[in-house]
């Protein structure tokens, strides 16, 4: 037991052992009263005329005070020790309570506790660092319970070593730790973040094998208008996400966070009422054959009609969808009406859609993308899907199996922004893609980059050995065309050939069939 539980036990104690006291006075009291009362009452005739005999001196009631006060005494230290009892089990539960039962760190209430009265004292500044750790649930699904029971055990002693003798610590969550920092030196908070991402980054041992961990901190402090600890928390938290989101060890919260986090909640609220409207509709960008300059394909991207907000392009408003676990819907409503508008369009024209990584990742994908070209009628030979190389790293063997899945039914695979991602050539040779698209980053310094050059024709020459059709992204001029079709691309998209439409206005291109004037006359 601590010394301030020691003295917290030992307070506690004092109201009862007055007490006590005052029930041996009573006792004693009433005793005495009794005696004297039968004594002068007549109350030894009485009891001569019960027994039969006139005792000389009162022994039967000295023998039955004593009994009675030796009774009381009894009692009474009956009662101290359960009550002894009672308050040493409160006082284990209060404890309890205050702790986290894993890490015996404090936990978030008694983190709040401490904190609230520090923020009672006048001009008292302090700093809030939260730390999460990042990606801890992929750690629960390698090692099991057990596993992360042991990193946060050795983590949590690392934090506990780190802190300072006058620092506020706590495990607040199941992957959090908050650190509260007397003074409001940025500086110090600073430094304190860094050694504890650098604690954290230390491989944990977990059975015989060593695992890292990643970690980020967000940091409040007062004087920004802060008043309580659940608002420090609450700073920190959005701090803490600002963090994570641009990979950052640390990030200090900063009172636009709010306006953004605002904006985001009303984002997301207009997204979930989006869906399944016609808000949120495919558009197309025109694929050219590069020496003919005919229009042989599309390819469909988000676009989102924000009554606010105007339109919203992909970039924003796809990964909110992927991170509320509603990329399924969005991509399911597009992709569904994509096919119906590519089922209009001539039987030589294509329809390109690009998946997220994540989505190959589902052993039912494949069944679902051949499932809708079923209901709309559009032939497998005519879809083309498109995959990053960020999904081959992902999960390689979900995405070989929705791969073969599909290419078995007569759909093209193309993998996209080639250069950019983490795939080998072994990627290329075993998993028999259809085209290959060159980044937009290598196309655009074609013309004036020898370096770019030669990384084009590089990745040319490996198509044209493996049988794979090459597409040049984001050609925005004749040079880069010229260059491009020089070097041996054989497609071409970009801003040079047309913008993306809407559905409406692709007839209008297909119907001019002579590709680059009717694309710029649309753009």
């Amino acid at each position: 037991m601590s010394e301030p539980e020691k003295r917290h036990f030992r307070l506690s104690l004092s109201p009862t052992s007055a007490r006590e006291i005052t029930d041996v006075l009573v006792i004693f009291s009433i005793s005495l009263v009794t005696y004297v009362a039968i004594a002068d009452w007549g109350g030894m005739s009485i009891l001569a005329e019960v027994f039969g005999a006139q005792p000389e001196r009162p022994s039967f009631l000295y023998f039955f005070g004593m009994a009675l006060v030796a009774f009381s005494l009894r009692r009474i230290a009956d009662q101290r020790s359960e009550r002894a009892k009672r308050l040493a089990a409160e006082l284990k539960l209060q404890t309890a309570s205050m702790r986290d039962p894993l890490t015996q760190l404090p936990n978030r209430r008694q983190f709040q506790s401490d904190v609230s009265v520090a923020l009672k004292s006048s001009g008292n500044k302090m700093s809030v660092l939260l730390l999460g750790l990042d990606q801890f649930k992929k750690l629960n699904e390698i090692y099991g319970h057990v596993g992360c029971d042991e990193a946060l055990l050795q983590l949590g002693s690392r934090i506990r070593n780190l802190a300072a003798p006058s620092d506020t610590f706590a495990r607040i969550g199941d992957d959090e730790f908050a650190l509260c920092l007397p003074g409001g030196d940025p500086d110090n908070a600073r430094r304190t973040a860094c050694s504890l991402v650098e604690a954290v980054k230390n491989p944990v041992q977990i059975g015989i094998e060593q695992h890292s961990i990643g970690a980020s901190v967000g940091i409040a402090q007062t004087g920004r208008g802060h008043t309580t600890v659940d608002e420090l928390l609450r700073c920190a938290h959005v701090a803490l996400s600002r963090a994570r989101s641009i990979h950052a060890e640390y990030c200090f919260f900063d009172p636009k966070m709010d306006a953004q986090i605002r904006e985001r909640s009303l984002l997301e609220k207009d997204l979930r009422a989006a869906i399944g409207g016609d808000a949120l509709r495919p558009y197309y960008q025109p694929i050219v054959d590069l020496k003919s300059r005919r229009i042989v394909g599309f390819e469909s991207l988000a676009r989102w009609h924000n009554p606010v907000s105007g339109l919203i392009l992909p970039n924003a408003f796809i990964p909110l969808a992927e991170e509320l676990d509603m990329l399924d819907l969005v991509s399911g409503q597009l992709f569904g009406d994509a096919c119906r508008d590519a089922k209009a369009w001539p039987s030589d024209i294509s329809l390109s859609f690009n998946f997220s990584p994540s989505q190959f990742s589902d052993r039912t994908f494949a069944d679902a993308i051949l499932t809708v070209l079923h209901e709309t009628g559009l032939p497998s030979h005519r879809l083309e899907v498109e995959i990053t190389e960020s999904a081959l790293v992902e999960d390689l063997e979900a995405t070989r199996h929705a791969m073969q899945t599909l290419r078995n039914a007569g759909v093209r695979i193309v993998i996209d922004d080639f250069g950019t991602g983490y795939s080998s050539l072994y990627h290329l040779s075993e998993l028999r893609f259809d085209k290959l698209k060159i980044d937009r980053r290598f196309i655009q310094e074609l013309a004036t980059s020898d370096q770019s050059a030669v990384l084009v024709r590089a990745i040319v020459g490996l198509c044209k050995g493996l049988n794979l059709s090459v597409t040049a992204e984001g050609v925005e001029t004749e040079a880069q065309a010229a260059a491009a079709l020089e070097h041996g691309a054989n497609q071409a998209q970009g801003f040079l050939f047309g913008k993306a439409v809407p559905a409406a206005q692709v007839p209008h291109l297909l119907s001019q069939r002579v590709g680059l004037d009717a694309c710029r006359a649309i753009a």
